[in-house]
Parts: structure tokens; sequence; C-alpha cells
């Protein structure tokens, strides 16, 4: 897919919370960075279903900063509601400070915001070309967060370090039967950038982010979701 990063390596991903600024002064700040950062791609709208176990495992490992630790999602692009079309299965890896993700195309399907039964979701998996130790992965696995919110991206003229600036991020919880989806969460004052490198550029890193006014936050969209909508478990 154009546009979409698929990792072979492990990467640094150093995020930072720009509050008060909004998306335009934050960008404007990163394009005077002395790295001299490039627009990467267009604009776009990202959407992603999150899963977890009934017991909370991953949201539990990355609310506490557990060293390693996985998380999994339904990744597309676009409109969030209607006709899917490309969307991709990632499984995010992290270890240590580093992370890494394995991506796998899966059919299209239609998301209905109004009557949305995650049991379709197990439908597109058994379409799907999967591995079989990701299907079995995945059958103790249920959706519990969708998310989206605005990307745009940059880049250095050699591309060694790239940079992603999120805005309008909204949340609807999800359950594993039937969703309405009537009610959402958003945090519409909350720009978010990541700087996104391998691990064999981490000592030049340095450079660019302490050019940057921001501050630097473990920020998860995955936890702040969760954590709205599944009080009992936030604590």
């Amino acid at each position: 897919m154009q546009g979409y990063t698929e990792l072979n390596t492990f990467r640094y991903e150093r995020k930072f919370v720009t509050h008060p600024l909004n998306r335009l002064a934050t960008e404007a700040i990163i394009k005077q960075n002395n790295a001299f950062f490039i627009s990467a791609f267009s604009k776009r709208r990202i959407n992603n279903i999150y899963f977890d176990t009934p017991g909370f495992d991953c949201y539990f490992d990355n609310l506490f900063g557990n060293g390693n630790r996985w998380k999994v999602r339904l990744r597309w692009y676009g409109d969030e509601f209607g006709k899917v079309d490309s969307p991709i299965l990632e499984f995010k890896i992290k270890k240590g400070l580093v992370g890494t993700k394995k991506s796998y195309s899966v059919p299209s399907f239609y998301f209905n915001k109004k009557e949305f039964h995650a049991r379709a979701l197990t439908g597109i998996f058994d379409n799907a070309t999967l591995p079989a130790d990701v299907r079995e992965k995945l059958t103790g696995l249920q959706p519990v967060l969708f998310n989206t919110y605005l990307r745009s991206y940059y880049t250095t003229l050699n591309k060694v370090f790239r940079i992603t600036v999120d805005d309008q991020m909204e949340y609807y919880n999800l359950r594993p039967s039937w969703n309405h989806m009537q009610h959402s969460f958003k945090e519409d004052l909350k720009v978010v950038v990541e700087l996104k490198y391998n691990k064999e550029h981490n000592e030049n890193a340095d450079q660019i982010s302490n050019q940057f006014p921001f501050r630097l936050d473990k920020n998860s969209k995955f936890v702040s979701g969760l954590s709205h909508f599944r009080s009992e478990i936030a604590h």
C-alpha cells in the first residue's frame, strides 16, 4: 500500500505531546528543524480497531510499561465508516526501547457505525491468508476499541528520520457483540508527534529532538481510549 511502512527491523519511536500548540504551530516548528524535514506523504485519516484478551493483558502491559509487550490492531486509511478497503492486521511488538511490527493484508469489509457485530471480524480473518501462529493468537483476542485521527508525514531528505503528526483523535468503545457507537470520546486539543528511526541512528536523534520545545511522553492512544471507556480496569 502506498505510504505504508513495513518493518523488517527494530526502530525507536520517540513520542511528544505538543500542548498547548496546535497542528499548524507544531508543523511549523518541525519544518524549522536543522534536519530539514519535508512532507513525505499526503495528510490522511487513520483508523484502528484494537484487540485485547478478555483479561486486558495488552492494556495492562502498555499501561505499566512492560519491557516486552505487544498489541494487535486492524488498520485502514480514509473514511472511518462504510466499506473498508485494503485493511492491514498489525502485530506491534516492543522489546525495551525499540519496537517492530508484523503486517498482514486481510479482505475488505463493511464497518457500520450504527450496527456492527464483532463476529464479522472473525469471518474476515478466516478468509485471510494468515500464518498458523497468527490465527492461533487471534482466537484469544476480542475487539475492545476503535479510534480515528488525522496524520501528516515528514521525513529527512535521506529518509533516515521520519516524523508523524496526529490530531483530531476520536475513540469509540467496542464490545464483543453488537456495537452502536453512538457516543465517542474526543481529544480535540491534543497533538502527538512521533520521531521514528532505526536503532543504528539513535546517537543522532538527540540533535533533532533537542530542538523541539515539546514534552516527551509515552502517549499511547490505545491506553488513552481504553482508560476512558473501561474505568473499572484503569486503576
